[in-house]
């Protein structure tokens, strides 16, 4: 899970949740949330988590083992989430209510996850990243090619 990696790395490097939350410039309360499993963290805010340590949001969240890639962009692309979201869903010949059926979000939702009207939380685009074997860091626009995952 997400929050366990999280804990994991930042006590590797000796840093507290008060330090971290600092960094993310959020309340310890609320990072200790996230890292507790108690309440989803943004996807930007997990992007500037990985950003600190320098690794792929692949990484963190157990996609692959790649700690992180070459030329990988610190800002992701929320536009594009929804962009490539919909090419892998295209791709892959199914409707947008299959996809929201496997991420277990509502189709209404889904769409307007596809149209960039709303941004998709990141527990959900993991799922989806993890159903169709897609990268996050590629989802999210970090990295321009999606990488054989596993």
């Amino acid at each position: 899970m997400i929050y366990e990696k999280m804990k994991e790395i930042r006590t590797y490097y000796l840093i507290t949740q008060k330090q971290m939350a600092d960094i993310l410039k959020t309340s310890r309360s609320n990072y200790a949330g996230w890292e507790n499993g108690i309440d989803p963290i943004s996807i930007q805010k997990l992007n500037e988590f990985c950003n600190h340590f320098n690794i792929s949001l692949d990484y963190i969240c157990d996609i692959s083992e790649v700690t992180n890639y070459k030329n990988m962009k610190n800002e992701i692309n929320l536009t594009q989430i929804g962009e490539r979201m919909r090419e892998v869903r295209i791709n892959n010949n199914d409707t947008q209510n299959a996809v929201a059926n496997a991420i277990n979000v509502d189709q209404s939702n889904y769409s307007k996850y596809e149209h960039g009207k709303i941004i998709i939380r990141t527990y959900p685009l993991v799922e989806f990243a993890k159903h169709y074997n897609v990268s996050m860091d590629w989802l999210c626009g970090k990295i321009e090619t999606n990488p054989k995952i596993k």
